[in-house]
């Protein structure tokens, strides 16, 4: 049996030594039957929390993504990565993760302020951090990191660590397994097809009673198959594979759609989310793929929506129809 692991070596300036040179290794595994891969930081147990305790959430005082404190209390890039440390774009600052899980983990604050009601998210600040990490992914894909994936975790029920509102995201030589998985079934489609899968998805969910709506670029609708509670999806409507290859109007669309459903989602009771935008690197071929994003609801309280059925059976156990809630969600377009 074949037993295969490698490590990553993330380089950070780190406030805690005066912004000296700071090394973390991950170590990612891979499961020898599935090809399932785990990262492991174990500096990442030290990680500051913030829990959310009520609906009238005092803002912490030492907050590290809140303005007066991040320049202080957040690291830097490298001066060969980026010279100035962290990217900007409008009002939002990317950065690197402190506890890394991968060799280029940054974290984007894409607003200053420290706001966690879903249906208070602005089009132009979900825009100016679409926009940062476009721009950290534009640098590492030319020093050889051309895979990238976005991710957000909002409020601690769905993983984050901080409640400050933040994005996530990653790049290396190599691809995440979950999107890994994704662009190859969607390669697979297209052979077997003659076409590619996401336009034969649009054309079957546009007029569909999971649809939602249609925003600069994007279409909108609740999955066939959910993966989560309330899931929706937000698919190029152009065909554009990559982040990377959207214009300013098609980020606008994406941005645009965000808040819209954000704000559909608090309408039916949600408070926490988790995102993720799935994404080809630019500069390939790649006809069969178009990129996508994907919302889910988050529980709210101290009960778990990933029980035994979900971390080893495979499958989501969920309780509502996916068309029921795309017409509440389609009052927003």
């Amino acid at each position: 049996m074949r037993l295969e692991r490698f490590t990553e070596c993330a380089r950070i300036l780190d406030p805690r030594s005066g912004f000296s040179d700071g090394r973390h290794e991950i170590e990612v595994r891979i499961d020898p039957l599935t090809g399932a891969t785990c990262r492991i930081n174990i500096t990442r147990t030290a990680r500051p929390k913030h829990i959310l305790r009520g609906a009238e959430e005092v803002v912490p005082s030492k907050c590290p993504f809140c303005p007066e404190n991040l320049e202080r209390e957040t690291p830097k890039f490298t001066p060969d990565l980026i010279p100035e440390g962290r990217l900007k774009s409008g009002g939002a600052i990317l950065f690197p993760n402190l506890f890394p899980l991968s060799d280029l983990h940054g974290v984007c604050a894409f607003t200053p302020a420290h706001k966690l009601d879903l249906d208070k998210f602005l089009k132009e600040e979900i825009y100016d951090g679409i926009t940062c990490c476009r721009k950290f992914f534009e640098i590492v894909g030319g020093r050889g990191a051309p895979f990238h994936f976005l991710g957000w975790n909002h409020l601690s029920s769905s993983g984050a660590s901080l409640l400050h509102p933040h994005f996530q995201v990653m790049a290396s030589k190599r691809p995440l397994h979950g999107p890994k998985s994704c662009l190859e079934a969607s390669e697979r489609y297209w052979r077997g097809e003659g076409r590619s899968f996401w336009s034969d998805l649009i054309s079957s969910e546009r007029g569909s009673p999971r649809y939602i709506g249609e925003t600069t670029g994007f279409l909108w609708f609740a999955p066939w198959a959910p993966t989560g509670a309330f899931e929706v999806m937000g698919v190029s409507g152009d065909a554009k594979a990559s982040l990377l290859q959207l214009d300013g109007r098609e980020i606008g669309g994406l941005s645009d759609g965000i808040v819209k459903i954000l704000g559909g989602l608090w309408d039916l009771g949600a408070t926490s989310v988790t995102m993720a935008i799935i994404s080809w690197p630019s500069g390939e071929e790649a006809d069969w793929f178009s990129m996508s994003v994907r919302l889910m609801v988050r529980p709210s309280g101290n009960i778990s929506d990933r029980a035994f059925l979900e971390l080893y059976g495979g499958e989501v156990g969920l309780t509502t129809l996916p068309e029921d809630y795309a017409k509440a969600l389609r009052e927003r377009f």
